[in-house]
């Protein structure tokens, strides 16, 4: 279930981008998905209530996390209670978020020791509410804003684990740019298969495979990028992106190909998906059906191309590459992501059927309208 935007004006409580109201954690269809779903996960770019079975349950690097005991409970998302059954802190609250007047007796857990007195709230309008004898510290909208905080609810095992994101302006600013450019080089490329006509300037298509590349290797050495990625069927994903890139990055280079065959949209398309993960650290975004819906109408536009065009055995064997990489698409970015089974069924369906009709017309029209 993709992310769903969190308007971040409207402090101290939770409320979706379409709503006019806070987030009911106990009641309503909020608390059906929670119900269907393995884990509640809250950051800056939204809220998410992911799937949770055996492909797609939360990496064991998770509890590397700092976390705290959080058990469900109709004034938040969840509370933590010290041994003697005293609250120590409420995780997201719907009604009043109170704030202590003082710090000196406030329950300590490991946000509270990592954020002291409070400063993980740094917003002058939190619309929090002093306390004077409040010895509970109450996480709200605020927190995860300012703080940048990306919360992860695992209801099964009732913990709330959490972690900064560190992600830097530069960076963002960097993806942004890149992905823009990637998606023009995309563009590009359609224009160029489809008049049967050779790639203009094809160094700079290839820079910017080799760029993602580089740019994804550094943040797995350096950021820890594929610890950071939240489901196991996602980190699989992952790599068998980051491989497929790489093994295009090399076989673009060193195979020789005809016009109507070689293009870099596969492979950018996969870059995308690998910026997407690199910003959300999971595949379960908005972007994700989109892409594999590009990635399959060039693949099966190839899968014509080698059925009705003569061609050569590496380009067979870049096929059935591509083939590959769009089934793991399908099964660990689409299937495991999706709700439920119906969903996820249903889902594959729809981009297999807009895969096949998209590439066949796409097909056609390059041998009958283009002069």
């Amino acid at each position: 279930m993709p992310f769903t935007s969190i308007q971040d004006k409207r402090m101290p409580h939770i409320v979706l981008e379409d709503q006019q109201q806070a987030l009911a954690w106990h009641y309503g269809p909020h608390f059906s998905s929670r119900l269907a779903t393995g884990y509640t996960r809250l950051t800056k770019l939204g809220l998410l209530f992911g799937n949770m079975d055996a492909n797609t349950r939360l990496s064991q690097r998770l509890h590397a996390w700092p976390s705290e005991a959080c058990v469900p409970c109709r004034e938040a998302l969840c509370e933590q209670f010290d041994k003697h059954g005293v609250s120590n802190m409420l995780f997201f609250p719907q009604g009043v978020v109170d704030l202590p007047q003082s710090f000196e007796r406030v329950h300590r857990n490991s946000f509270t020791d990592r954020f002291p007195d409070g400063s993980s709230c740094t917003s002058a309008r939190s619309g929090r509410v002093f306390q004077t004898d409040d010895t509970r510290y109450e996480v709200s909208l605020c927190d995860l804003i300012d703080a940048g905080v990306d919360f992860v609810y695992d209801h099964k095992g009732q913990r709330m684990y959490w972690r900064e994101d560190t992600t830097s302006l530069s960076t963002l600013v960097f993806v942004c740019v890149l992905g823009i450019y990637i998606v023009s080089c995309i563009a590009q490329n359609i224009k160029h298969v489809l008049s049967n006509t050779d790639i203009e300037r094809v160094w700079v298509q290839h820079a910017m495979l080799v760029l993602t590349v580089l740019f994804v290797s550094v943040e797995v050495v350096v950021n820890d990028l594929d610890g950071r990625i939240l489901t196991d069927s996602d980190v699989r994903l992952f790599f068998v992106l980051y491989v497929y890139c790489v093994a295009e990055a090399v076989l673009q280079k060193c195979v020789l190909s005809e016009a109507r065959h070689r293009s870099f949209i596969s492979p950018l398309t996969a870059c995308l998906l690998l910026l997407a993960a690199r910003i959300h650290y999971s595949f379960d975004t908005p972007y994700t059906v989109m892409l594999v819906v590009v990635f399959g109408v060039r693949n099966w536009y190839k899968f014509l191309a080698t059925q009705c065009e003569p061609t050569t055995q590496r380009e067979s064997l870049l096929f059935a590459l591509d083939l590959g990489v769009y089934v793991a698409m399908l099964t660990l970015g689409v299937r495991h992501n999706a709700a439920t089974e119906l969903e996820s069924a249903a889902d594959e369906v729809v981009i297999f059927a807009l895969s096949t009709l998209l590439g066949t017309l796409l097909y056609i029209y390059s041998f009958i309208f283009e002069p």
